[in-house]
């Protein structure tokens, strides 16, 4: 009897050892981290589509997650490329200096990507691609001023987790996976095939080699786009063709269904899969295969998947944000979501991953919709702005060319204009007399002269003196860069603002929180979950709520 007990105590102490070194070697950590960016999700569709939804997609993440149903962005503009940096900084726009998708560079003199970096070159099938042609195509993520969360978890891990960033746009796959990253891809629509620069590679991995060869994207462009379910299922979205949706060549009315296979050739070719939901389609089998490519999830240290689903994107500035297509495409990404969440079941499993899953903005009505209900809505015309005051600055201050760069929220003057500063006050005299506009700022003279709105903390942490404009300036509700069809973004108003942020997996508690949640609020809630540094210009406000217990 002795003896026997000697063994179990032996056998027990032995199964301890062996459980505490698997416990210290991934340090009770998840063994991924998979961030789920959904390009210009409203959280209504959450509600508005959700009966159409499968109970394994977004219905899933809301049952066993948590939903931070009141998450919002606090900078202008709400786009693609700042909403994706300031996600994965943990801070905005006045530190990580990503300003918009693009801005002016008074360096060089030029309008400047958000992702461009002419020193390096794109990597493809046949490797490295040093033609000036391609110079588009030079990308990295030199441009982001601070630390990323994905960065953290490299320098904490001494390199050795995986971090990887996927997305059909480039500065969707860029922006997340950081300086340190093992690499971004991001699909070509040239070719179809998904690609990298050399930043990162020199040449493309194995099992992506193989993922191109396989011509997916021939595949999908092959198929009708056609609603998955009978149209009559779609009781949350408009007449099929409202009068503003985009009109693909070789159609003539925006209807279903659309026969990809005669469309490609007049409408982008390879280009045309990301304008429809097979765009997502394509990523989800990346991101299968980059999984079980790049054994993600397998080591001893957590690694990090960054991936952005962009169709949903593409089709809301085509179709609006009421529109059959629209309904459509949430239908299908439901489906793609609880695609996902079956591979990492199967190759991480359950309960073995950390999930978020949120947007880099929003959206908003067209103003024609808005006027046909009744409810305000109007264009401006950026162009014709433009125009107008430069017009009158030559009126009014003598001839020469004043303005260098206008877009739909911010202006840059040319800096060799005589007495820039008297320029830049007379503009916004002139801006304030505008119709439709509701406020202007300059920040670099005006001491912020930021008033009393709520306004005036989206333009402190929107500035960023090297790369913002001279004036920032902001519309009325309703209000909308003029555009036939389809949406856009950018505001500060909550149909912009307001995102969907679902937490799932590891370590998370099951409920949900109305209280106003910052989209930077994401970075550091992660640097908690994993014990590691926040990002080096987050504020280290995390979502309290994740934490009780």
């Amino acid at each position: 009897m002795n003896l026997l007990n000697s063994i179990k105590t032996i056998l027990f102490f032995m199964v301890a050892a062996v459980t505490s070194f698997t416990y210290a070697q991934n340090g009770g950590q998840p063994k991924l981290v998979v961030g789920v960016v959904v390009d210009q999700m409203r959280y209504e569709y959450l509600y508005r589509f959700q009966d159409n939804f499968t109970e394994d997609g977004f219905k899933r993440l809301m049952r066993e997650g948590f939903n931070a149903k009141n998450t919002h962005y606090n900078y202008v503009p709400t786009a693609t490329c700042l909403g994706h940096a300031t996600i994965y900084t943990g801070t905005t726009p006045s530190n990580h200096g990503i300003v918009s998708n693009s801005w002016y560079s008074r360096d060089l003199k030029r309008k400047m990507y958000c992702v461009e970096d002419s020193t390096v070159f794109l990597i493809n099938h046949s490797g490295m691609e040093r033609s000036t042609a391609n110079k588009h195509f030079s990308r990295s993520p030199k441009n982001i001023r601070t630390t990323t969360i994905t960065d953290e978890l490299k320098l904490f891990t001494n390199g050795r987790s995986k971090v990887i960033g996927l997305s059909i746009k480039d500065r969707s796959a860029i922006s997340p996976a950081g300086h340190l990253a093992d690499a971004a891809y991001w699909y070509n629509g040239k070719t179809g095939d998904f690609v990298t620069s050399s930043y990162y590679l020199e040449e493309l991995p194995d099992w992506l080699k193989v993922f191109n060869a396989s011509k997916k994207a021939d595949s999908l462009l092959d198929l009708s786009w056609k609603p998955l379910l009978p149209i009559g299922h779609y009781r949350n979205s408009t007449v099929d063709d409202d009068g503003f949706e985009k009109v693909f060549k070789g159609k003539e009315k925006s209807v279903f269904p659309y026969h990809l296979k005669e469309l490609r050739e007049s409408n982008g070719n390879y280009g045309l899969i990301a304008e429809t939901p097979f765009g997502n389609t394509i990523l989800t089998q990346l991101i299968k295969a980059a999984i079980q490519g790049e054994k993600l999830g397998q080591g001893l240290e957590t690694d990090f998947l960054a991936v952005s689903y962009s169709s949903t994107d593409y089709v809301g500035h085509n179709f609006g944000i009421r529109s059959k297509e629209m309904e459509d495409t949430y239908v299908r990404m439901d489906r793609e979501i609880g695609c996902l969440l079956k591979t990492l079941d199967q190759h991480v499993g359950k309960g073995n991953y950390i999930l978020f899953l949120t947007a880099d903005h929003g959206a908003s009505d067209h103003p024609t919709f808005l006027k046909s209900k009744q409810i305000p809505g109007e264009f401006y015309s950026t162009k014709q702005l433009n125009k107008v005051l430069n017009d009158h600055l030559k009126a009014v201050l003598g001839d020469d060319d004043y303005v260098a760069f206008f877009d739909s929220t911010q202006i840059y003057f040319n800096e060799t204009s005589v007495q820039k500063n008297r320029v830049i006050k007379e503009a916004v005299v002139f801006l304030n007399s505008v119709d439709g506009i509701k406020e202007v700022f300059a920040p670099s003279i005006l001491d912020w002269n930021l008033g009393n709105s709520g306004m005036g903390e989206f333009i402190k942490n929107s500035f960023s003196p090297e790369e913002s404009g001279d004036i920032i300036y902001h519309t009325y509700p309703g209000w909308m860069n003029e555009r036939a069809f389809g949406t856009t973004h950018g505001t500060s108003y909550t149909s912009d603002t307001h995102v969907p942020l679902l937490w799932y997996g590891w370590g998370i508690p099951n409920g949900e929180s109305v209280k106003q949640t910052r989209i930077t609020q994401i970075a550091p809630t992660l640097s908690f979950l994993l014990n590691i540094p926040l990002p080096n210009s987050s504020d280290g406000q995390a979502i309290e709520e994740l934490f009780s217990r």
